[in-house]
């Protein structure tokens, strides 16, 4: 069977709770986001990512348990990582550290590709407990197997578009992260875009989500994931269990 083709390549990730010695020699990230950090590593390098390395996306750290939920906005950020992590290491499958295995693979790919890969090892090992009614903030797994479109899924692809197209403006990123240091900024965008989009689409969706449950999943991107990240508004992104992704990993090449 002819192989499916990921690009950009599936990314590893592994969370630390207590950091090996070897850890120390790995690059450091420091940026605006965990979806910047992600898409750094497509070039081959390793990163770590610590609770200093997050200089602008307020939504990260809780997440992914780099500090204690504190805050009333950080505690309605569900599902998260209990506090205590003390780093997570991410790289290139192909350029993986040797005898360290991913707890995630994030795959960011063409939403036929992702499900085809699905449909291989079964929509029942998808995080279907996830899946909102009327909304597409945790998930996309239902318009992914149902494509049926929604206002929702019809009001993000002009909108990551228009993302795409701002990047290439002198500026933008900039400014966006001048904006989004601002919890008040946050704290109000994040109203708006729980109800109508994407959320947390890279660090909750595909690492959490994945990493709790099981489960692969699948989502949009968030408005982070498109300015910050760079990801292609066309693409969808999705997490995978490593015992998930060794199912499917003789089908796919980058």
């Amino acid at each position: 069977m002819e192989k499916l083709s990921l690009k950009p390549p599936p990314i590893g990730i592994t969370i630390f709770r207590r950091a090996p010695s070897w850890l120390k020699d790995v690059p450091l990230f420091r940026g605006l986001s965990y979806c910047q950090a992600v898409a750094e590593t497509d070039d081959g390098g390793e990163l770590r990512v610590e609770p200093s390395s997050i200089t602008t996306c307020h939504w990260v750290p809780a997440v992914l348990g780099l500090k204690e939920a504190e805050l009333d906005f950080e505690k309605e950020l569900t599902p998260r990582l209990e506090s205590g992590t003390v780093a997570l290491y991410l790289a290139r499958l192909d350029r993986y550290r040797p005898g360290l295995e991913p707890d995630v693979v994030v795959l960011r790919a063409d939403p036929d590709v992702l499900k085809q890969l699905i449909e291989h090892v079964g929509w029942d090992h998808a995080a279907w407990d996830y899946v909102e009614d009327k909304r597409v903030s945790r998930s996309a797994l239902r318009h992914l197997r149902e494509p049926e479109s929604g206002w929702r899924s019809r009001l993000l692809k002009p909108v990551n578009r228009s993302l795409a197209g701002m990047r290439r403006v002198p500026g933008w990123t900039e400014a966006t992260a001048l904006a989004f240091r601002s919890m008040t900024v946050t704290k109000a965008f994040d109203q708006i875009i729980k109800r109508a989009m994407a959320d947390m689409s890279i660090c909750r969706n595909s690492t959490v989500i994945p990493y709790q449950s099981g489960k692969v999943n699948v989502s949009y991107f968030c408005t982070g994931g498109i300015a910050w990240g760079g990801n292609d508004p066309f693409h969808l992104t999705s997490g995978w269990p490593w015992p998930l992704w060794r199912q499917i990993a003789d089908r796919v090449e980058w």
